[in-house]
């Protein structure tokens, strides 16, 4: 299978195309099964009014856990973002195949409505960090809170979209200039961005017809010299 590509394809689908023990890292953003619309306003005009795939399907989430573990190679890193909310859900089946290091907490620079009287405002996303065997990371010993600001609203084509520089980070620590790095829930094509930056190669996937061909015109215009998409 041909890399530095990302595939209009069922995540699960493509998997089955790669081989053992091929990959040198995974940065991965999957649903957070909290159905994310229920949480948007209720107006089919909204910019992210729409309801993100397979976002109450836990079913995928577990295949897709072990399937990461398959295609890693041994002594490598896995960077899976969640929220509080199903933090128990992922833990508990990543830790049926990975030794989990850390519960990074990315503090944003903003915090979510909510419930305005009951609730504080929410200001974090988690990021688990988990190891297939022993990986060492690269440079400077990090502390598991991390600060990077919000994609502002203007910038966002994807309500999930991570800050190109934490990814960046994620890469830079656990990999090097030339390894392959996998996200199977590509987005709006930033993890295929951070690796153009940092000199990575990479493999995806996106199932949305709309986001992958937004994320086209995205990545397409960060460098135009290479054809980064693929439907099979």
């Amino acid at each position: 299978m041909d890399t530095n590509k990302i595939y209009n394809m069922d995540v699960l689908e493509l998997m089955t195309n790669i081989d053992d023990e091929s990959i040198d890292l995974i940065v991965t953003d999957p649903p957070y099964l909290i159905d994310y619309k229920s949480n948007r306003r209720q107006d089919k005009h909204h910019k992210f009014s729409k309801t993100i795939q397979n976002d109450n399907n836990p079913g995928l989430i577990k295949k897709y856990i072990a399937e990461c573990y398959r295609i890693l190679k041994n002594d490598t890193a896995m960077y899976m973002f969640c929220s509080f909310d199903k933090i128990d859900f992922f833990k508990s089946e990543i830790e049926k195949y990975f030794k989990i290091k850390n519960i990074i907490i990315w503090e944003k620079n903003n915090h979510t409505a909510g419930d305005l009287e009951a609730q504080f405002g929410k200001q974090y996303e988690m990021i688990i960090l988990a190891n297939k065997g022993r990986k060492q990371f690269n440079g400077e010993r990090l502390t598991d809170v991390w600060k990077f600001k919000r994609v502002s609203h203007e910038k966002l084509i994807h309500q999930n979209q991570k800050p190109i520089e934490l990814i960046k980070r994620c890469i830079i620590k656990h990999s090097k200039v030339g390894d392959l790095v996998f996200d199977g829930f590509m987005g709006s094509g930033t993890t295929a961005v951070a690796c153009i930056d940092t000199e990575r190669n990479f493999i995806g996937s996106e199932i949305d017809d709309e986001y992958f061909n937004t994320a086209i015109d995205r990545i397409n215009e960060h460098d135009s010299q290479i054809s980064l998409f693929e439907e099979i």
